[in-house]
């Protein structure tokens, strides 16, 4: 299957490259399925919170926390500094 993009779009995949969210262009059309998955998955999901278990409530979570985690590398110890955070508000 061949997919076309448009101007902005292109440009937008070509920034996520860039920053290193994605490595090919390819990845972003992967990772639009994930999240297309990841809805309707919640979707069918949806039960009334009140009448899940504990268990069922963290189990849940647990898989949320799996399917959404991001893909791109953590932040460095500068980047979640005090000083970085507050700069000279912080003293």
């Amino acid at each position: 299957m061949v997919i076309a993009l448009n101007p902005e779009q292109e440009q937008v995949v070509g920034q996520a490259i860039a920053a290193g969210l994605i490595e090919r262009a390819e990845d972003a059309a992967e990772l639009g399925v994930r999240t297309i998955r990841q809805r309707l998955d919640a979707e069918h999901d949806r039960v009334k919170p009140l009448s899940l278990s504990h268990a069922e409530r963290l189990e849940r979570l647990r898989a949320f926390v799996d399917r959404v985690r991001p893909e791109a590398p953590p932040l460095s110890d500068e980047a979640v500094s005090r000083d970085s955070i507050y700069g000279e508000r912080g003293l």
